[in-house]
C-alpha cells in the first residue's frame, strides 16, 4: 500500500497530464461527432422521408413512383454513406466506437437493403398489370383469370435468378444486424433491436424457402398436366388436432389455372362405405361417448397433419370413388371466411348466397351459420348428403376470385399467405412426392417440429361438445423460473372462456346445438424428458406419455357455455440454462390467434400467437 502511495506522490503530475491528455481526446472526439452528426443529419432525414414515400407509393399499387422514390432515396443514402466515412474510423475508439461500429453494420445493412429493394422492384414489373400495380408501361393484354395465371405460371422460373440474389441481400443485412448489440440501448430501443434480429432470421429462412416454392405452384394449377386434389373441409368450430373436424370432402382437378370440381360429398357418406373394420384407439375409446370403431372422421388424431394424413389418406382410398389424387389440401371455414370479406356475397347454385357478416343466429359469420344449419340441425327427415355444399360453395368462392379485378388479387394473395401461417391452409402429398418437403420447408404442412431448446405445443380436441370452439376464447401465461444452478421450472396457465349462452341442443326440439359444454381433451407438447411436476384443474388423473420426440402432458375439461376453466401446468425441462434460452411455440391448426404471455427474470412479452413464433430471451 506504501509503495503505491509512494508512486502516484512521485507521479502525481504525470498522471495528471495523462487523464488531462485522455480527457482531451475524448471531448474533441466528442465534439466532432457532435458536428458531423449534424452535417449527417440533413442526408438521413431525407433517406427516412424517402423510404417513407416508397412505403406509401408501394401501399397505393404505384410501382412507377415506387420506383422514383426509391432512386430518390439511394442518392440520399449515398449523401449519406460518404459523410459517414469522416467518422467511420471513430469505430476503433474504446467506450465511444462501438456506437459508432453498430452505425457502420447499419450503413451496410441498409445499402444492402436499397439493393435488395431495386431488384424487387425490377422483378414485379412484368406482373405489376396482373398484381394490381400502376404507373409503369408494361401492361399485358389478359383478360380472364385463367390468362394471367398461365401467365404467371410460365415466368415463375424467370424470377428464381432475381431470387436468389434478394436471399444473398436480406442475408447480407441479417448478418450485418446481427452484430448490432442491443445491451448498448436503452430496454425500450434493446427490446426493438433484438425483435429486428429475430425477424431477419426468419425473413432470410423464409426466402431460402421461396424458390421451392416456385416449382410447387406451377403443378398445383396443373400448367403442364391436369392435376387432382382432394380437398378436405376441417370444421373449426369443432376443433381436432389437425384443426378440426373431418367434416365433408371434394374432388378439384386443376388445368391451365382452370378448376373444375369432379365431386362433393359428406364424410359420414365415405365412414358408411368404411364400416366398422377399425377398433377405435384408446383416446377415443376414453374421451369419445359410445364410439368403438375408427371411422375416417376421427383419423386425424395427431397433432402432426402429415401423421395423420398417412393415417386418413390409404383408408380413404380403400373406400372412395376417386382414389388417385396427387394430393390433399385441408381448408376450414376461416379461409372461407377471409376470402368473403373482400368478395362479397357469393351465389351458389341450388344452395343460396353465402357472405361473412356477422349474423345475430349465431353471433357468427352467415356463411358458417348457413353451413352448420343444414348438415347440422336436426330433421324428421333423411337429409341426404348434409354437407354436399361444401365443394359447390369452395368452386363458387374460387371463381369469383379468378374472375375478380385485378385490384383484388394483392389481398388474395396476402389471405392466401395469412391462411398458411396461422394454418387454416395445410397441404400434404403423398409417398415420395418431392413437393412434400417444399410444403414442409414453407410450413405449410402443418409438421411438429424437432428444436433444439424449449419447445410448447398446446393442442385441444373438442370429443362431442358441439360447435362451442366458435366462441371459446384462450389466454395462455407461461412464467419460467430460471434457478442459479440453471435448473428451468416452468408453470403454464391455460384459461379458458366461454361467454356465449347456450344453444338449444335438445333433438326433440330441432334446436341449432352450437354451443354446448366443450368436452376438451388437451395435450401439451414439451421436450422430451421433460419432468411434469402438477397439473391442477383436469377431471382426470393427468398423464405423461411420448409422441413425435416430445414429452406430452395429458389433462381433460368440460367447459360450459357463458363459463371458464383454467389448467395450471407446473414441470421441469430436461435441461439447464446455459446460454440464451430459446422457445419455439407452436400454434395449433384452425385455432384463433389466441393471447400468449410469456415471463421471466422480470421480463414479460405478450403477444397474439398468429403462426409458429420463437423466442429469446
Amino acid at each position: 500500500m506504501v509503495k503505491i502511495k509512494d508512486f502516484f506522490s512521485k507521479h502525481k503530475q504525470n498522471l495528471k497530464l495523462i487523464v488531462l491528455i485522455i480527457g482531451g481526446f475524448y471531448l474533441s472526439i466528442i465534439v466532432y461527432l457532435c458536428i458531423f452528426s449534424w452535417f449527417l443529419s440533413r442526408p438521413t432525414l431525407g433517406l427516412v422521408n424517402s423510404l417513407k414515400a416508397v412505403n406509401v407509393s408501394i401501399q397505393n399499387k404505384n410501382l412507377g413512383e415506387a420506383e422514383t422514390n426509391l432512386n430518390q432515396a439511394q442518392q440520399n443514402f449515398q449523401n449519406l454513406e460518404k459523410k459517414f466515412g469522416f467518422i467511420s474510423w471513430v469505430r476503433f475508439v474504446p467506450l465511444i466506437g462501438g456506437y459508432i461500429s453498430d452505425a457502420d453494420h447499419g450503413i451496410k445493412a441498409t445499402r444492402a437493403g436499397l439493393e435488395a429493394a431495386v431488384i424487387v422492384v425490377q422483378s414485379i414489373k412484368p406482373y405489376a398489370d396482373v398484381l394490381g400495380f400502376s404507373g409503369t408501361e408494361a401492361s399485358l393484354n389478359i383478360q380472364s383469370a385463367e390468362e394471367k395465371i398461365v401467365f404467371m405460371l410460365q415466368t415463375l422460373d424467370k424470377i428464381s435468378p432475381q431470387l436468389e440474389t434478394i436471399g444473398q441481400k436480406v442475408g447480407v443485412i441479417e448478418a450485418e444486424i446481427s452484430h448490432v448489440n442491443p445491451r448498448r440501448y436503452p430496454k425500450v430501443y434493446a427490446a426493438k433491436i433484438s425483435q429486428i434480429q429475430t425477424s431477419l432470421v426468419s425473413a432470410k429462412d423464409t426466402l431460402a424457402n421461396i424458390k421451392p416454392l416456385l416449382t410447387l405452384f406451377p403443378k398445383l394449377l396443373g400448367e403442364s398436366e391436369p392435376q387432382q386434389y382432394l380437398l378436405i373441409f376441417q370444421n373449426n368450430a369443432e376443433l381436432r388436432a389437425t384443426g378440426g373436424f373431418l367434416t365433408a370432402y371434394a374432388i378439384l382437378e386443376t388445368f391451365k389455372g382452370q378448376i373444375t370440381p369432379k365431386l362433393s360429398s359428406d364424410i359420414y357418406e365415405l365412414d358408411t362405405a368404411f364400416g366398422n373394420r377399425l377398433p377405435a384407439p384408446e383416446p377415443i375409446k376414453k374421451y369419445l361417448p359410445l364410439v368403438y370403431n375408427w371411422h375416417l372422421r376421427d383419423m386425424n388424431l395427431s397433432p402432426d397433419f402429415k401423421v395423420s394424413m398417412d393415417t386418413f389418406f390409404p383408408n380413404y382410398q380403400s373406400v372412395a370413388a376417386i382414389k388417385d389424387v396427387n394430393g390433399v389440401i385441408a381448408v376450414d371455414t376461416q379461409v372461407m371466411v377471409d376470402l368473403l370479406q373482400v368478395l362479397g356475397k357469393v351465389g351458389v347454385a341450388d344452395w343460396g348466397e353465402y357472405s361473412a357478416d356477422i349474423v345475430p343466429q349465431c353471433n357468427c359469420p352467415q356463411v358458417v351459420y348457413k353451413m352448420e344449419d343444414y348438415a347440422t340441425r336436426p330433421t324428421y327427415y333423411i337429409k341426404a348428403n348434409r354437407k354436399g355444399m361444401i365443394g359447390p360453395l369452395m368452386h363458387s368462392i374460387l371463381l369469383n376470385v379468378m374472375n375478380s379485378p385485378k385490384k383484388l388479387w394483392p389481398q388474395f394473395v396476402e389471405i392466401a399467405l395469412k391462411d398458411i401461417q396461422e394454418k387454416h391452409l395445410m397441404f400434404y402429398f403423398p409417398g415420395d412426392d418431392p413437393l412434400q418437403p417444399v410444403v414442409e420447408a414453407f410450413n405449410a404442412a402443418g409438421r411438429i417440429k424437432d428444436y433444439q431448446g424449449d419447445y410448447f405445443h398446446l393442442n385441444d380436441t373438442n370429443f362431442a361438445g358441439a360447435k362451442s370452439n366458435l366462441y371459446v376464447d384462450q389466454t395462455v401465461t407461461q412464467e419460467i423460473n430460471i434457478s442459479p444452478d440453471g435448473t428451468i421450472t416452468k408453470t403454464v396457465t391455460i384459461d379458458y372462456k366461454n361467454p356465449q349462452a347456450a344453444s338449444d341442443c335438445n333433438l326433440e326440439t330441432g334446436g341449432l346445438c352450437l354451443n354446448g359444454i366443450l368436452r376438451d381433451w388437451v395435450r401439451l407438447y414439451v421436450p422430451e424428458g421433460t419432468e411434469l411436476v402438477e397439473v391442477l384443474g383436469s377431471s382426470i388423473e393427468p398423464t405423461t406419455s411420448k409422441d413425435l420426440g416430445k414429452t406430452v402432458l395429458e389433462a381433460f375439461i368440460e367447459l360450459r357455455p357463458q363459463s371458464s376453466a383454467k389448467l395450471i401446468f407446473k414441470y421441469k425441462l430436461p435441461f439447464k440454462k446455459t446460454t440464451d434460452y430459446k422457445l419455439l411455440i407452436q400454434k395449433q391448426p384452425g385455432t384463433k390467434n389466441f393471447s400468449y404471455t410469456i415471463s421471466s427474470g422480470g421480463k414479460t412479452q405478450t403477444f397474439s400467437l398468429d403462426g409458429d413464433k420463437e423466442i429469446s430471451l
